[in-house]
Parts: C-alpha cells; structure tokens; sequence
C-alpha cells in the first residue's frame, strides 16, 4: 500500500513537473520573440531617427541662411549696405518658401504602437521613443502651421499690399511688363506695415529654429540610449 502510494506521488510531481516545465518553456519561446520583436523594431526606429536628423540639420541650416538674409536685408533698408535688385528679388523668394518637417509615423505605429502588446523591454527607451513619436513631432506639426500661415503666406501677402511683386526665372515682370523694379523695391521696403512684418518674421523664425533644434537634439539622444543599450547588436 505504502509502494502504491509512493509510486502514485511520484507520478503526481512528475505531472506537476511536466506542467511547469512546459509552461516555462512556452514563456521562454514568448520571451524570446518578444525579444527579436524588439530588436527589429528599435533598428527600424533607430534607422528613422538617424534619417530625422539629418532632415533636422538641414532644416536647420536653411533658418541660418534665412536670417542671415534678413539680416543683410536689415543692413539694406537702415543705408547700412547696398543690394541688387536681383539679390532683393532672391532674399524675399527665400522668406517665402521653407523647409519643414512632416514625420513618417509608419514604422512606430506599426511596430510599436500597433502591437497589440508592450515590445520595448526598458521602460526609458520605451517612454522616450513614445515622447518623440507622440508629442514631439505633433508639436512639429504646430510649428509647420506657424511656418506657412504667420510666417510665409503673411509676409507674402503684406509684400504684395504694400505694392510689391517678384521676378521668377519663368517670368519677368520687370521686363515683359516694363516695371520700375527699383522704384518698387523702394517704397516697399519703406513701408512700415510690411518692415513691422519682416521683423516679426525675423524674431519668430529664430523661436521656430529652437524648436528644431531641441527636437535634433532629444532624436539624437534616443539613438545615443539606443545604441547603449545593446538590444540592436
């Protein structure tokens, strides 16, 4: 009776150990393809970031051209220098159109967000990456707007109010419609509705340059996090 007993616990272990030992070994298969799931997506999203930044450099360095621009154009109507009417032409060309950032979210929404489950293991490369995709690159989108409805389409439309209109490579209205051009270089950079616009646009391309900046920088230190952590190697 004693044997039978013994050998009837035996089995109940056995069974209990087979249990467990299963269900661990289906957790561990779990784990590990939660694991290569995160490996390919912080990759794919490292591989974005570094792709950002340097749209981000870029964008950058067209505000440095712009405001240095301004700053000459600044120097034209104080008497302080003198530029060409082709060079004026160019300058307000240049405050008209702009670079601006428009973030693809596919590969974040697809492999992180959209995953149905948690896929980045660190809570502080998870929290980061959210930060960039999520709130970042939304405010990004605010500064587009700033970008095209105060800055360009506003200066534009005060330029042309104030009598002005620009040459283009297509056409020439200077020429084909024989228009004193430095006369009305003149009287518009004399106007004060449209200097106040220029220096409007002047102080306010330099906060939407900081917002640039800050975002080169939070992308970069994702990477930096990413590439200490060890997960993509």
């Amino acid at each position: 009776m004693k044997k039978l007993l013994s050998r009837g616990g035996i089995e109940i272990i056995a069974v209990f150990i087979g249990i467990t030992g299963g269900l661990w070994s289906e957790k561990q298969i779990e784990h590990n393809k939660t694991l290569e799931s995160e490996k390919i997506a912080l990759k794919a999203i490292r591989e974005k970031l570094v792709s950002d930044s340097t749209e981000f450099h870029s964008i950058i360095k067209s505000y440095e051209s712009e405001q240095n621009n301004m700053k000459n154009l600044f120097r034209h109507i104080d008497s302080d220098t003198t530029l060409s009417q082709a060079k004026l032409n160019s300058i307000v060309w240049d405050l008209l159109y702009f670079q601006y950032f428009s973030p693809d979210k596919s590969i974040y929404e697809s492999l992180i967000k959209g995953a149905g489950k948690k896929i980045i293991q660190s809570d502080s490369i998870a929290m980061y990456i959210s930060y960039i995709y999520e709130t970042n690159y939304k405010h990004l989108d605010n500064v587009f707007m700033m970008q095209k409805d105060i800055l360009s389409l506003k200066t534009f439309d005060i330029f042309i109010e104030s009598g002005g209109y620009l040459d283009s490579r297509r056409y020439s209205i200077t020429n084909n419609l024989n228009r004193d051009q430095a006369k009305m270089f003149t009287n518009v950079l004399s106007n004060d509705k449209f200097i106040t616009q220029l220096v409007f646009h002047y102080d306010t391309s330099f906060f939407l340059a900081k917002q640039y900046e800050w975002s080169l920088k939070i992308v970069k230190n994702c990477i930096k996090i990413i590439d200490e952590s060890s997960m993509i190697s």
